[in-house]
């Protein structure tokens, strides 16, 4: 069962990370990722049937998936009365809004501290998946940094886009 989250009207894009597990606890993976799940469940857990009745199957593998919020706004880096830095400022408040500017800042700031756990999902037999939806009309184009692609390799984790018609 693959759960998609609709993307907020405020955004361009929307960033989601879905962990998948032979047995971990979804709960666990909340807590340390400091993320609350939107979707989960856990492998054994009972699956319910599209009616919502119970259903005499059971999970297969444990099931998360978080929404990874915008980071922390930028300290305020304007001096009263000079323009150029209000300007300056405008413009660093459009770029943290980019798509490029916020996977990697984002990787390196959320994903980053969790490298350890990131490893040690993949190497219990699950995987972790950055998924990418992106406002077709929104969002022209996009670069991923060598660093932020880098990243994404050393832990292991996948990077799927999808485009959203409006």
């Amino acid at each position: 069962m693959e759960a998609r989250l609709s993307k907020p009207d405020s955004e361009p894009f929307q960033l989601t990370l879905r962990v998948r597990h032979p047995s971990m606890d979804p709960v666990d993976i909340s807590r340390t990722l400091k993320i609350e799940a939107e979707h989960s469940f856990r492998a054994g857990g009972p699956r319910t049937s599209s009616s919502g009745s119970a259903t005499a199957s059971v999970h297969a593998e444990s099931y998360w998936l978080g929404v990874l919020k915008p980071v922390v706004p930028l300290a305020d880096v304007s001096f009263p009365g000079d323009h150029r830095s209000q300007i300056a400022q405008k413009q660093l408040a459009a770029a943290t809004k980019g798509l490029s500017w916020a996977l990697s800042l984002r990787t390196s700031r959320i994903l980053g501290p969790h490298a350890d756990f990131l490893r040690r999902v993949r190497t219990g037999g699950g995987d972790v998946t950055l998924l990418v939806t992106i406002s077709s009309g929104e969002v022209s184009s996009f670069t991923l940094a060598p660093e932020t692609s880098r990243l994404f390799g050393d832990l292991g984790i996948a990077v799927e886009f999808e485009l959203a018609s409006e």
